[in-house]
């Protein structure tokens, strides 16, 4: 069982208070992933309460009431302030953008990427194409430059390689995309991985920029 709930907290950068949305998840969520991470059922949805935000002064974060000073440069610059209504995103999107904006100032590359995977899923949800995938692109960016900086931002290092596969897929970046799915293939790999990425393979080969999930590579492995 799920449950939302409202509570009202105080904003790190402002001082406002406000009510948020929770989300209290009392049963571990079970079922197929998209090939990005993107969970199922009742989670998959959750995603709009993953970041929150201030609509006095427009501070983004998971928890409003955490931050560092170094945040509220960055909350004040004329990009964030642009960003934060940017008509070419839907407004969750933006808030994870410009939690990403905050991350990125941090050099927390890893955080910073997973936003944007998170805002190309807001943009997926409401028929945002072109705008899911610049996410993607920056996305991609910012992971390249987390892994420059030694930052994990998946489980193993293979799953890390199929997310930067499948976001280029995504993006439309089908040669990229091959060159690093056929590289990994190559290397040594365990049986799961080597399935998901040759139906990742398969994906690209034909031209498939479509969402999809560990459940379809199973199916076709059968």
């Amino acid at each position: 069982m799920t449950t939302v709930f409202l509570a009202e907290k105080q904003c790190f950068a402002c001082g406002s208070k406000s009510q948020y949305p929770l989300v209290d998840l009392n049963l571990s969520i079970i079922g197929p992933r998209d090939l990005d991470g993107r969970p199922s059922l009742i989670q998959r949805s959750s995603v709009y309460l993953w970041v929150q935000r201030c609509y006095c002064c427009g501070y983004c974060a998971p928890e409003i009431t955490q931050g560092n000073n170094d945040d509220l440069e960055v909350i004040d610059s004329p990009e964030y302030q642009k960003q934060l209504n940017d008509p070419d995103f839907p407004e969750t999107a933006n808030t994870f953008l410009c939690h990403s904006m905050i991350m990125t100032n941090s050099e927390l590359f890893a955080d910073a990427g997973w936003a944007k995977v998170f805002a190309a899923w807001i943009c997926d949800d409401n028929g945002y194409k072109e705008a899911a995938i610049k996410c993607r692109r920056m996305a991609f960016q910012c992971f390249t430059r987390a892994k420059a900086n030694n930052q994990d931002f998946g489980e193993t290092p293979s799953l890390e390689k199929l997310y930067l596969i499948d976001i280029l897929r995504r993006s439309g970046d089908l040669t990229q995309a091959a060159a690093l799915c056929d590289k990994e293939l190559e290397n040594t790999h365990d049986e799961q991985i080597i399935n998901l990425l040759c139906y990742e393979q398969e994906l690209i080969d034909n031209s498939d920029c479509g969402c999809h999930s560990t459940t379809e590579a199973e199916d076709e492995e059968l």
